[in-house]
């Protein structure tokens, strides 16, 4: 199809941009109208506070509305659901439809704030933002309000077709954690492989010793001995995030009880959270001479259990079950402690049983990962296909 010339534009000239107000947690309440916060729009099950501070009705927000977040979450999005206050941070977009329809002007945002992101505009070191001048100024070419029409339709139906692989691909995800979650639970109900039977029954704290760690504070600053120091941040659910390591003051008394093994099984306190408490995994020795901060408790057994075993009870629905149960508060919240995981139920049997279950649970997981893997690529590849069409769409391309 033929296209008309562009016209060089900026981003300013598209409409107006109104920055949202600063609404303090004095302003919250249980009544009143919504406030759209960046959290509300990257996460639309996050709650929404409201308010019933009085605000003139250019910061009101209703469905269909275009929103760009500037600071920390850097993207366009279309409010979708009911009406609400526009927070600071976020610009509420009123289009100037003399130059714009409000479809082309969604995308063109999406692609302009893909470009700024990768330029000089884009500051902050832990939170990133745009300033509104550059933002404004920001060039950008529109064609004719025919040709937006046009360009829209061919660029949904296309992104129809790639959310559909999308939305595939994360129902294949989901599917492969419940299939995870099925291969644990049957490793520790003894249906994964062919057992003996006679389990026993006992706790993680009468197999082996259950260890708290060091607190941090500012005397420690003054030790001459700093060692690598194991926070919350480097344990997740089977997984060592060993990236950001800290170093910390210890003491010559200190190492006996603090210094991490291999074998070791490092259980997360906890945040208050239930779907965060007791995260755990099998310390594999990957930095020698480390320590472990007292939000984290080490899990050290004896000659009955092997710490894989452990692992895979407490990473199973039945473990899970248990540590929330075990974690549980008269207050709601959920957190763990030495007396808490030293209580934690666990089913033991030989410990030639347990090898061969490890060995089988280590076999299904070590396909789930490599499928996950894929899928994470394939949706990479989508999400880079999109940015793609984006790029076609407004190099007049795609029609």
């Amino acid at each position: 199809m033929a296209t008309e010339a562009w016209t060089a534009r900026t981003i300013g000239d598209t409409g107006k941009y109104i920055n949202g107000l600063a609404f303090k947690p004095t302003d919250w309440g249980d009544d009143g109208m919504p406030i759209i916060r960046i959290q509300n729009l990257t996460n639309p099950t996050k709650p929404l506070n409201k308010t019933t501070r009085a605000v003139d009705s250019a910061y009101v927000v209703n469905p269909g509305d275009i929103l760009v977040s500037w600071s920390a979450t850097l993207d366009a999005f279309i409010w979708d659901r009911e009406p609400a206050l526009l927070n600071q941070h976020i610009f509420k977009v009123v289009p100037d439809t003399s130059v714009v329809t409000k479809k082309f002007l969604f995308y063109t945002l999406k692609k302009a704030i893909a470009e700024m992101i990768k330029s000089e505009h884009l500051h902050g070191s832990t939170m990133k933002h745009i300033n509104r001048g550059p933002f404004l100024a920001h060039k950008i070419e529109v064609p004719t309000l025919k040709e937006q029409y046009e360009i829209v339709a061919e660029l949904e139906k296309q992104f129809s077709r790639l959310g559909d692989a999308v939305a595939n691909l994360q129902r294949v995800k989901a599917n492969l954690k419940r299939y995870k979650a099925s291969i644990l639970k049957a490793a520790v109900e003894g249906r994964l492989v062919e057992t003996e039977g006679g389990w026993r029954q006992s706790t993680l704290g009468e197999e082996g010793a259950i260890i708290g760690g060091l607190t941090k504070n500012q005397k420690r600053n003054d030790l001459p001995l700093k060692l690598p120091y194991l926070r919350v941040a480097n344990v997740y659910a089977n997984e060592l995030r060993l990236d950001e390591i800290v170093y910390i003051g210890v003491s010559e008394r200190e190492l006996e009880k603090l210094l991490v093994r291999k074998g070791d099984l490092l259980i997360v306190e906890g945040n208050g959270s239930p779907d965060q408490i007791g995260r755990v995994a099998l310390w594999n020795d990957a930095i020698p001479n480390c320590v472990h901060q007292n939000h984290l408790i080490k899990a050290r057994f004896g000659e009955a259990v092997l710490p894989e075993w452990a692992l895979v009870w407490m990473l199973s629905p039945v473990g899970r079950n248990e540590i929330e149960q075990v974690s549980a508060s008269t207050s709601g919240l959920h957190t763990l402690s030495v007396g808490k995981v030293s209580r934690l139920p666990i089913s033991v049997p030989s410990k030639t049983e347990q090898a061969r279950i490890v060995a089988e649970v280590d076999r299904h997981l070590s396909i789930i990962r490599e499928v996950e893997a894929e899928v994470d690529a394939n949706l990479q590849r989508a999400q880079a296909l999109r940015q793609s069409m984006l790029a076609k769409a407004f190099g007049s391309q795609l029609v």
